[in-house]
């Protein structure tokens, strides 16, 4: 499985995407530090059915701890969605190409209103 990290530029997906994989990638306070994607992997941790049949399981993939599993995930981060990137601003349509075959999608929104629209660093307002 595939998952892709989507938003707007500098709003935290590389963070994101560094504490999900362990990788090291360039995390920077300005737009477009990412250009090319990240690729990575980590785990997802499930409940795992070897408690019910009493047994432990030895998975193909991924491991088990305790009758939890942990599967594994590929991870993308790409470069983040600017206003009139359909013109050709920003990364333009790149970042779609990227995330082309993710099966599912992880938005990372700025909740504290620190950077605008376009990704640069503003003061947030007060509510």
């Amino acid at each position: 499985m595939q998952l892709g990290i989507v938003g707007k530029p500098n709003c935290g997906k590389s963070t994101f995407f560094k504490a999900l994989t362990l990788a090291d990638v360039l995390i920077a306070n300005y737009p477009f530090a990412t250009i090319k994607p990240n690729t990575g992997f980590g785990h997802v941790k499930v409940d795992c059915a070897d408690a019910f049949f009493k047994v432990q399981c030895t998975p193909r993939f991924g491991f088990c701890i305790n009758h939890k599993r942990f599967v594994p995930v590929e991870v993308i981060d790409v470069a983040g969605l600017v206003p009139g990137a359909y013109e050709g601003k920003g990364m333009g349509n790149q970042f779609l190409d990227d995330l082309r075959q993710a099966d599912a999608l992880v938005h990372v929104i700025d909740c504290s209103g620190g950077t605008n629209e376009k990704g640069e660093p503003v003061t947030p307002r007060k509510l």
